[in-house]
């Protein structure tokens, strides 16, 4: 087995487009089959058969806008990431004795600096996929190594019926006509976070379920968070702001 690295922008290789077109991803997302520009595939193969496969995408500061006639090095705004953190506010108060910490959700753009790792997937009929998993991704942190971090989103907790309990805690009261799913792809969370109030979000205020959902992962992450453990990498302070999902951090 050896991992490939493929940085030319267009489309794949056709028998990889088509073994890719039944994959899922880290986040239960259909792969891209195309290399955008400043993007690096990362390929796992044994004999020419796709085993594992993950997408480096650069921070935001390294991200140039092509076509359109724009300048070279003008930053596009497809390269915002939106996640939320997750902290504290204290409400104290000597005179009443109170002290109350609340838990907190705050939109922002904290990761735009760091490269994301994406379409982190593997054959679903190959054995030992976290461990296939893990070998792509040591290859892309030794490529990215002195180059500050990298971030990868995971997804986040379903319930039996494969829902998300947070979307629908929290997304669908900003998005009513997608009362049950979130949408998907980069670029729709980003259109969804323009709904999303720039205020903290007091998860106090959710239901049991949806608080219950911040930082879990849902089955279609488990290989790659094993793998990213196994890895170097360790869950952050953001989650992904349509289903709480972890954001791993190296």
């Amino acid at each position: 087995m050896k991992v490939e690295r493929v940085d030319t922008p267009g489309l794949l290789p056709a028998d990889w487009r088509e073994a890719m077109a039944t994959w899922v991803n880290q986040l239960g997302e259909p792969l891209q089959r195309s290399l955008a520009p400043g993007h690096t595939l990362f390929v796992l193969t044994h004999e020419q058969r796709l085993l594992a496969c993950a997408r480096l995408v650069p921070p935001m500061s390294a991200t140039a806008t092509h076509g359109g006639g724009e300048p070279a090095g003008t930053i596009s705004s497809d390269a915002l990431r939106f996640h939320f953190h997750v902290g504290k506010l204290v409400h104290l108060s000597e005179e009443l004795r109170l002290f109350n910490p609340q838990q907190i959700l705050l939109l922002g753009n904290d990761l735009c600096d760091a490269g994301e790792i994406t379409d982190l997937a593997v054959d679903p009929h190959a054995q030992e996929g976290a461990l296939k998993l893990r070998q792509v991704l040591m290859s892309i942190v030794k490529s990215h190594d002195g180059e500050g971090r990298l971030v990868v989103d995971l997804q986040g907790h379903r319930d039996g019926d494969g829902l998300s309990p947070f979307w629908r805690g929290l997304g669908a009261r900003f998005l009513p006509e997608q009362p049950d799913a979130p949408g998907v792809g980069p670029q729709w969370r980003r259109d969804f976070a323009e709904l999303l109030p720039a205020l903290p979000l007091y998860a106090s205020l959710m239901d049991d379920a949806s608080r219950a959902c911040i930082g879990r992962v849902g089955p279609a992450a488990r290989l790659a968070r094993d793998a990213l453990q196994a890895a170097g990498f360790r869950p952050g302070a953001h989650v992904k702001i349509d289903d709480a999902g972890p954001t791993w951090q190296l």
